[in-house]
């Protein structure tokens, strides 16, 4: 995982971020080294070109003897020859450093943001379920895809070029300075101002940035929440309305865009001027130094040309500052998400959960989605092996958050929750959650196929096992009507089969791992009647010989029960059979008998 950070989320510093990718770094040094090297050569490789130029203009061009090279002294012809030979040499050497700095920090880059994708994914699926329900899945994505991309963006287009054209900036002042001093003092004023504004602008463009990753990751959270609810929003006609929101979105996402712009062109304007200005004043001062014999016309190319190999970098600086302050900003916003999320954790030394009767207790067990505001209080009960137990009460009562405790999904604020006397705070996630089968009300199937759904919990089932599974849930003859069979594809969500045949591939899903011990929430409630009994026929069987938590509207489901635990504001109210609860007018009572009137006045 990721280290964390001890400062606040979003102060992170520029140390700080390198401290943190620098475990994803430190296994690829040896690409780190050749990146590494192949920068510091190309930052150096133009700095002789200047030279060949002044002994071109002083030598061959005005007609003087040519000066010694290697120690020799060559006709103008082979001098020539030998000049062209190098700045060949050079130019073939250049080509080959940018192949190899291109692949070694685009492999050390690639397996970077592949391990930091990784973590932030493994780390996305340890949180627990409470997270999930505040989530959109549109910030989700970019986190794990736009944010992540960018930061190969920080590594290749924004801090390997910022330090190339920085060493480019320090060879060349160092050369000019040896060269002529006077000169490059000239030269060298133009800095100052440019430092200045570029320490100024450097804040405002990843502020600024940082605004437009935020409308960004809201834009994407909204068109997808629209797309999933597609159906609700033609049903309500709220087309126009919806677009119009958009409309108004993308506009604000179009404005801090328009900002960003503004300050990054200030600051490639600034050192656009400072190039300008920056040649203006060598080639001023410079003639002067040649008309009185300072210098040679050739020694001032020479010069002119250091000196302009002096401000692309700066230009280039400038504009890679852009992308780097953007790709900061995201790489903040991932290390803000591994900081300000907390997932749910293994005790070290944690033990397989070994499941013999399917017992379960609780015992003294509160828990809060918001602290202060409990959702479940001084839970206390404990339930056989094989024990059918029903759970009801009115909407908001905890129903579901108290099975969510078994899977732990969730843990309890207080108290603890055990199987067969197993603390389950100290068993593996992996054991806990093989023994425990769930069935929801809302069904979701993956992309894919039926039997890759049906073996999605046990991938090494043989096709047996996956007929067989299909058969305890009622779920084999609907599927041998289709073309496919098994192959069939459901489409996204399970969206190409009814609502009944999702709910009987999600039952056959949970038979194939053969759990001990079953969650069924609210499972028959969102099918026709005749998918429910479907459903209701494979449930009995199931439910046979196992531990089973039953959360279910319906008095005909809740009846057939060995235990009822009737749950208010929290708490349990009532426990008992249907015979020995309904007599006492209790609040068990009221909720058949809103049940039985219910089922009177339905058409």
């Amino acid at each position: 995982m990721v280290a964390r950070s001890r400062e606040r989320p979003g102060t992170y510093g520029a140390l700080d971020e390198a401290r943190r990718l620098w475990p994803f770094v430190r296994p690829h040094g040896g690409l780190l080294s050749l990146t590494l090297t192949t920068t510091i050569l190309l930052a150096v490789i133009d700095i002789p070109i200047p030279f060949f130029l002044q002994h071109l203009i002083d030598a061959v061009l005005r007609g003087t003897a040519p000066p010694p090279l290697l120690g020799r002294h060559l006709e103008p012809s082979p001098f020539l020859a030998v000049l062209f030979a190098g700045m060949v040499t050079l130019a073939v050497g250049k080509g080959l450093l940018l192949y190899g700095q291109r692949v070694a920090s685009d492999r050390m880059g690639q397996r970077l943001v592949h391990a930091l994708r990784l973590d932030l994914y493994r780390h996305l699926h340890a949180l627990s379920m409470p997270f999930f329900r505040n989530a959109r899945t549109g910030k989700l994505m970019l986190r794990l895809i736009g944010d992540i991309n960018a930061v190969l963006d920080l590594i290749r287009d924004g801090a390997l070029r910022a330090l190339t054209s920085l060493l480019t900036v320090m060879a060349v002042c160092a050369v000019i300075l040896l060269l002529e001093f006077r000169l490059a003092l000239v030269v060298l004023s133009v800095l100052p101002f440019y430092v200045f504004t570029f320490a100024r602008l450097s804040p405002q463009l990843r502020r600024v940035g940082r605004k437009v990753r935020r409308e960004r990751s809201m834009l994407s959270g909204d068109v997808q929440e629209k797309i999933a609810g597609a159906a609700v929003v033609k049903a309500f006609h709220r087309e126009e309305s919806e677009i119009a929101a958009f409309a108004a979105r993308t506009a604000h996402l179009r404005d801090w865009l328009v900002r960003k712009a503004q300050v990054g062109g200030r600051l490639n304007a600034f050192a656009a001027t400072a190039v300008a200005v920056g040649g203006a004043l060598v080639l001023w001062v410079g003639a002067g130094m040649v008309l009185d014999g300072r210098l040679t016309p050739g020694q001032l190319m020479a010069f002119y040309t250091l000196a302009a190999m002096l401000f692309p970098p700066l230009r280039r600086l400038a504009r890679t500052n852009e992308t780097y302050q953007a790709s900061r900003v995201s790489l903040q916003r991932v290390f803000e998400f591994f900081d300000t999320t907390t997932p749910l954790k293994e005790k070290s030394g944690a033990a397989e959960l070994r499941v013999s009767r399917g017992a379960v207790r609780l015992e003294g067990v509160g828990f809060s989605y918001t602290p202060g505001v409990p959702v479940l209080r001084d839970i206390n009960f404990e339930v056989a092996g094989g024990e059918v137990v029903a759970l009801v009460g009115p909407n908001g009562a905890g129903k579901t958050t108290l099975v969510s405790l078994l899977p732990r999904f969730i843990d309890p604020d207080e108290g603890r929750v055990l199987i067969d006397g197993q603390n389950l705070h100290e068993v593996t996630l992996a054991s806990l959650r093989r023994q425990i089968g769930l069935v929801t009300q809302e069904t979701f199937l993956f992309s894919g196929t039926i039997e890759d759904n049906i073996r999605y919990g046990r991938p090494e089932a043989t096709r047996e096992e996956v007929w067989e599974a299909a058969r305890v849930a009622n779920a084999d003859d609907f599927i041998r009507t289709l073309p496919k069979g098994l192959r069939t594809q459901v489409g996204e969500r399970g969206q190409r089969l009814s609502g009944g045949e999702r709910q009987r591939i999600a039952l056959a899903r949970m038979v194939i791992n053969n759990p001990p011990v079953l969650v069924l929430d609210e499972a028959t409630s969102a099918v026709d009647a005749e998918s429910e009994t479907l459903i209701r026929e494979a449930l009995l069987r199931l439910m046979h010989g196992r531990t089973t938590f039953v959360i279910a509207h319906r008095i005909g489901t809740v009846r057939r029960a060995d235990r009822i635990l009737v749950m208010d504001q929290g708490r349990i109210v009532e426990d008992g059979t249907h015979a020995t609860l309904f007599p006492r007018n209790g609040l068990y009572t009221r909720i058949c008998q809103e049940q039985l009137l219910a089922d009177q006045v339905a058409p």
